[in-house]
């Protein structure tokens, strides 16, 4: 399969074609991909995905896709590296990494549109049509104001999901459980927050009945769900090639790198060195 390869931390493109020119690939960025007009399929990750207007597919460096035309279309591709986010002198590139993380993290974010709320798409196309005027301007600010409209997008990208447009009562228990989610998922990098005891605190209950109704509707027990979710989210950043232990120790609150090293140990068996072997053997 081939693989490309970007050296610049960001390109912006916007163009429409009939054709589609690249064979089935991976590459070493991310690529956020919004269809402005134009049909077809998207071939993206071992699935075949019809593409429509409005659609917009958030790729990692490890999925490989390829577009079927057949309707002439206009692509627009934000292409960035990993160090696109540390561009910014001033500005933390951690949030942003967890909010890539978080994205690709989603089981449906993988082989479909992320872009799910109708009210959101002209929202998305404004936003990508104010960064190629200014990438393409290359004035005073304009990577900044590159930057600004991008983390936009992936704001508004973040209240989108499966049920977003989804109208249907639930049952107490079930709102709580969803609140219970969301509260997890945005604080999920930072360890005190989601202890038990400040959960329970922040949802004004006890921590045994926090507990025992996660369990009930989930099917796992709280501890389990927030170790679970940190190590998929660690290993996913490992993927990417993020391979400085301290960091990865920072970026997902551990007080220190033996903390790292032994939260590695008891979720996998494995030293984290056996474990970045494991993800990326020509890198570790």
């Amino acid at each position: 399969m081939k693989r490309y390869t970007q050296f610049n931390r960001l390109i912006v493109d916007d163009f429409t074609t009939d054709v589609w020119e690249h064979p089935l690939h991976n590459h070493n960025h991310y690529e956020v991909i919004f269809i402005r007009s134009g049909s077809g399929i998207h071939h993206l990750n071992n699935s075949l995905v019809p593409y429509e207007p409005g659609h917009l597919y958030l790729l990692g460096p490890e999925d490989e896709h390829e577009f079927i035309i057949e309707e002439t279309t206009n692509f627009v591709y934000f292409k960035f590296t990993k160090l696109y986010f540390d561009t910014f002198d001033g500005e933390n590139p951690a949030v942003w990494n967890q909010h890539i993380d978080k994205l690709l993290s989603k089981k449906w974010s993988r082989k479909r549109n992320l872009l799910r709320n109708k009210e959101d798409v002209s929202i998305v196309d404004d936003l990508f049509k104010l960064i190629v005027t200014e990438y393409e301007r290359n004035a005073l600010l304009s990577k900044k104001l590159v930057n600004h409209h991008f983390k936009a997008i992936l704001l508004v990208l973040n209240r989108n999901g499966p049920n977003c447009d989804k109208k249907q009562q639930r049952r107490a228990d079930s709102d709580i459980t969803e609140a219970l989610l969301e509260y997890i998922e945005l604080n999920i990098y930072d360890p005190k927050s989601v202890s038990q005891k400040q959960i329970a605190q922040h949802f004004h209950y006890s921590p045994n009945y926090i507990g025992i109704l996660f369990k009930k509707n989930i099917g796992a027990s709280l501890k389990k769900y927030i170790q679970d979710y940190r190590f998929n989210l660690l290993k996913q950043r490992l993927k990417h090639g993020h391979l400085s232990t301290k960091q990865l120790s920072l970026d997902f609150g551990f007080t220190d790198e033996s903390h790292l090293h032994k939260f590695v140990k008891a979720q996998s068996g494995k030293s984290l060195l056996q474990l970045k072997k494991q993800i990326l053997p020509e890198r570790a």
